[in-house]
């Protein structure tokens, strides 16, 4: 359970390990509820992973799920999705960035609801949170052992989303949303070691991801990284051929996927916090449905 860094480049290398079943998530800002839904079940039920990757709030979601923090995510999301610290025009007048990830991943996710930082540690559970380098385009992971330095700085990259932020300098290099490269990251877990995985989705079944309009704009406000321009604009290609891997891989059985059982009809920066909840009680529902067959599933060999 260690971040293994080249000291030059920070770029990180595999974690090559044998884990019996992972566990995927994917991001979707505010449809991550859906996921915080689903985990909550698991912990009630005393299910564990000894391998999860997370994407986005994918990657927050798998941090509260392995210090067994039940609801956190939950509380978050219905607490401060309208507050102006969280996400606000008025952070983009005082710290330049519509979400304000210095506040969000720091005294937000410290101080005000902070993770059981004990329990996940002694968890055995390897988490592997994707974040995208700005210069490159490509997806980079990170391995954090412990989450206790102040600001979150793996976690933060993971959620940094292009426009919305300015993106995160970790050992030199800006990364941003590691949904832009790798959204869905099931092939990342089995080159990880896991022998199968549960992979949870925040779309719907059948959902068709589309290209961005707005080819100019992306790339006028990017203008600095146009290779990370180039992944944003092509994501919807890269997005729809890992669903289809995803259920071909379910298909053989190699993985379970969990996916909302009707379409969330949810913004990624959604404020109405009925919706949320709904969502949130729609994924603690399908979770404690699929409860005994996740436990048949992770008894397999």
């Amino acid at each position: 359970m260690l971040l293994f860094l080249h000291s030059t480049n920070f770029t990180v290398i595999n974690m090559n390990g044998d884990y019996s079943c992972g566990l995927v998530l994917e991001g979707g800002g505010s449809r991550g509820i859906f996921t915080s839904g689903v985990l909550d079940a698991f912990i009630d039920a005393g299910i564990e992973f000894p391998y999860v990757i997370g994407v986005s709030v994918g990657s927050c979601n798998a941090a509260s799920f392995i210090g067994k923090n039940y609801r956190r995510q939950h509380d978050i999301t219905i607490n401060y999705c309208n507050d102006k610290r969280y996400m606000s025009v008025q952070s983009i007048i005082k710290n330049g960035q519509y979400l304000n990830l210095e506040w969000d991943f720091g005294e937000l996710t410290y101080d005000i609801m902070p993770l059981d930082y004990d329990t996940y540690e002694k968890s055995n559970t390897l988490l592997c949170a994707v974040a995208t380098n700005a210069k490159t385009g490509k997806p980079e992971y990170f391995y954090p052992k412990d989450l206790r330095e102040y600001g979150c700085p793996y976690l933060k990259a993971s959620c940094a989303l292009p426009v919305a932020t300015r993106g995160v300098e970790i050992g030199g290099e800006t990364y941003f949303d590691g949904g832009v490269t790798d959204s869905i990251p099931l092939k990342r877990a089995f080159e990880d070691g896991c022998k199968k995985a549960v992979v949870i989705l925040t779309q719907v079944r059948g959902f068709v991801k589309q290209p961005i309009k707005q080819q100019r704009a992306v790339r006028r406000i990017l203008k600095k990284y146009p290779a990370l321009a180039d992944a944003v604009l092509s994501r919807h290609e890269m997005y729809n051929r890992q669903l289809e891997y995803i259920f071909e891989q379910e298909k053989k059985g190699s993985c379970m996927v969990i996916a909302p059982a009707r379409d969330l009809n949810c913004s990624a920066i959604e404020k109405n916090t009925d919706k949320l909840e709904r969502i949130y009680q729609l994924g603690l529902a399908q979770g404690k449905m699929k409860t005994d067959e996740i436990k048949a599933f992770l008894k397999e060999s």
